[in-house]
């Protein structure tokens, strides 16, 4: 409980926190007390400082002062609905300080919105700790109470966001008693805020509140940092997780050589002028050597003022550099796995396996007279994110490929499914990762056609047929890229996805079934051949 009250000793008024029940005996009041001393020495600027304590009759209580700001719902009652900036604000400070609380081993125990003050100068503070429970408990109790208590930071987003309480139910350990695992409620952000919600933060609001547990976030600081990145986005296109990643490519480079004989080869030399598309074929072999290539180029033109476009053919950039320079470039990439710990690894190696596999099935599909070289560096720079995040944010990764699988069935949910990649990472990193790729592309001073060769269409938008070359470059390895992808889900998902994915572009694009099929797996299609000449 909490009330407002006005101090009878001097003149102030104080807000005053009580537990749903009173104590019993002496023994238990000194218990307490103890407590309460104890999480005072827990500090951070979002949690409020005790005021007061002690008893009233067999109620203990924790006091604090009135100024601290508004409660949840007396925001909510005297001003609008804060705009989603400041919500996400608010529970950002509200996650670091409940994270500062875990990790010393405390619970609120039962957070309810009147234990999250809001004041006007932005400022959010938490109130309560030590009034319940007690540290050192357990440590799958405290987990479980760990996971408990961020699901109602989910729940105070959602009603800071919407207006009005989810499941029209005040009190949050009742809502925890209606979602699962307790009870088979749900709750979601809909759609009718009272200002635009925008995919990244609606993928974090749904996910701290996810239906299926393990999908939730499992503590606190992550909770934070996901609003933290989506703030910082908001705020300025390359901060948060995109700030990360451009002070990470200044120092460590794009990516590690990963076909290591191919690049040996240019280090090598001993291929003449006249030999260019041969060294432009082994230099595409690899995703390092392509990008660094691209980059030192064009910065080499900026610097010379004679920059008046983008290369983006590596046969340009290798005859404008001079063969000298791109062997001395191949030398000094770093070795595979460059800065990724050996156990991270697998990742990025079947992520670029994925990228080559693409690039194959895409110059068969493009129209006819594509230079099939841009159609591959169209493909990789489209799959740039995903590569970044798995070698520069191995943590986030392993985050963003958990949420994607799938949770096991139960009878409730017998057919679970995982977040879209887009989903996991704008959950993660409050970005989804095209702006990942965007700010590398950026970073490597490709160009605005880059750019727009790098943008995937949004998944549920209908495809059109191709307005110009660009179009038809970007749509092509687009569909190469999402047929990919398809066969890596498991079955009945991955046939699904694959006929899904056939609709989506062939009428558009001029391409029959058999014509994806026979770029998908040209194996088959050498195999029918042999069987008919036998």
């Amino acid at each position: 409980m909490l009330w407002h009250v006005r101090d009878t000793r001097s003149p102030r008024e104080l807000l005053l926190l009580l537990p749903r029940q009173g104590l019993g005996e002496d023994g238990e009041r000194e218990a307490w007390l103890q407590r309460a001393a104890l999480a005072a020495r827990v500090e951070h600027p979002a949690l409020a400082v005790v005021a007061d304590q002690g008893f009233v009759e067999h109620w203990p209580y924790l006091a604090f002062s009135r100024s601290l700001g508004l409660t949840v719902d007396e925001r909510l009652a005297r001003h609008r609905v804060p705009q989603p900036q400041q919500a996400a604000a608010w529970l950002q400070q509200a996650g670091e300080a409940l994270a500062t609380a875990h990790d010393a081993g405390w619970l609120l125990a039962d957070l309810q919105p009147f234990h999250l003050l809001l004041a006007e100068d932005g400022r959010a503070r938490l109130i309560g700790l030590g009034l319940l429970g007690e540290p050192g408990q357990a440590r799958a109790r405290h987990q479980a109470g760990v996971e408990d208590e961020v699901l109602c930071l989910g729940l105070l987003l959602n009603r800071l966001l919407q207006g009005r309480a989810p499941l029209e139910t005040a009190d949050t350990r009742e809502v925890l008693k209606r979602l699962p695992p307790q009870g088979s409620d749900f709750v979601r952000l809909g759609f009718e805020q009272a200002h635009p919600v925008d995919d990244a933060m609606r993928a974090i609001v749904n996910r701290a509140t996810a239906t299926q547990p393990v999908q939730r976030y499992l503590h606190a600081r992550p909770f934070a940092r996901a609003l933290e990145g989506w703030l910082e986005r908001s705020r300025n296109p390359e901060g948060g997780a995109v700030a990360t990643l451009l002070e990470r490519l200044q120092r460590f480079g794009c990516l590690p050589v990963s076909r290591g004989e191919a690049v040996k080869l240019v280090a090598a030399g001993g291929l003449e002028r006249q030999h260019q598309a041969a060294m432009s074929g082994l230099v595409q072999q690899d995703a390092a050597l392509t990008l660094e290539l691209l980059r030192r180029v064009n910065l080499a033109r900026r610097q010379a003022g004679t920059s008046t476009d983008t290369v983006l053919s590596l046969q340009r950039a290798i005859t404008l550099l001079g063969q000298t320079e791109v062997r001395q470039l191949a030398a000094g990439l770093r070795p595979w796995p460059g800065i990724l710990a050996p156990e991270r690894v697998l990742n990025l190696r079947l992520a670029l396996a994925r990228s080559h596999k693409a690039a194959d099935v895409a110059v068969p599909l493009a129209p006819a007279g594509y230079d099939p070289e841009v159609l591959r560096l169209t493909v990789l720079l489209q799959n740039l994110g995903r590569l970044l995040l798995y070698y520069h944010l191995p943590e986030e990764a392993d985050q963003v490929q958990r949420l994607m699988k799938a949770p096991e069935a139960s009878e409730a949910h017998p057919h679970p499914q995982g977040l879209t990649e887009r989903q996991a990472a704008f959950s993660v990193l409050g970005c989804d990762l095209d702006a990942l790729g965007s700010a590398a592309i950026r970073y490597l001073g490709l160009g605005d056609d880059a750019q727009l060769l790098a943008q995937r269409p949004e998944p549920d938008a209908p495809i059109h047929a191709p307005h110009g070359d660009l179009e038809a470059l970007r749509w092509s390895c687009s569909l190469a890229n999402e047929l990919v992808d398809a066969l890596a889900l498991p079955e009945p998902r991955r046939r699904q996805t694959l006929e899904a994915v056939t609709r989506r572009y062939a009428r558009a694009l001029g391409l029959s079934a058999r014509d994806i099929q026979l770029a998908l797996f040209p194996e088959s299609a050498q195999a029918a051949v042999q069987h008919t000449l036998a």
